[in-house]
């Protein structure tokens, strides 16, 4: 049996109005049509993404949650992002859209009580859409 990893290696951003001329494959990806430059987040260690889905109203509605550690805060102040992950397999994924609903994101400083406590940032990036998580096609 095959072992999957979708360890997330990578984590970048862009404004959402970069992603204007993107075309949305349903069930495959999205493919960029023009090159899009991302910029790159420090982050510390792996980072996470966990999508589920439920039906509300007879719609499909899926909540991708990305997370990851980093020295300093993310502040979007009115821009608007959607972040593309590379897993260790360097597969791409795509996290929002050029549309609303826009990714939501929360920073949440530790101050561990133990000296073996991570302490510094975790940011918490949240989409709710009816687009999942999407694997960018080259």
């Amino acid at each position: 049996m095959a072992q999957i990893l979708h360890n997330i290696k990578k984590v970048e951003m862009i404004e959402t109005y970069h992603l204007t001329h993107c075309d949305i494959i349903p069930s495959r990806g999205i493919y960029m049509n023009v090159p899009q430059f991302f910029d790159e987040i420090n982050t510390i260690g792996l980072s996470s993404v966990e999508v589920s889905d439920k039906i509300e109203n007879k719609t499909r509605l899926f909540t991708t949650k990305l997370s990851f550690f980093t020295e300093n805060k993310l502040l979007p102040g009115n821009k608007k992002y959607a972040f593309r992950v590379t897993d260790i397999q360097d597969n791409k994924y795509m996290i929002g859209t050029s549309c609303k609903p826009f990714t939501i994101i929360t920073n949440t400083d530790s101050y561990p009580s133990i000296d073996t406590g991570k302490s510094g940032n975790t940011v918490t990036v949240t989409y709710i859409s009816t687009v999942p998580m999407l694997k960018v096609l080259d």
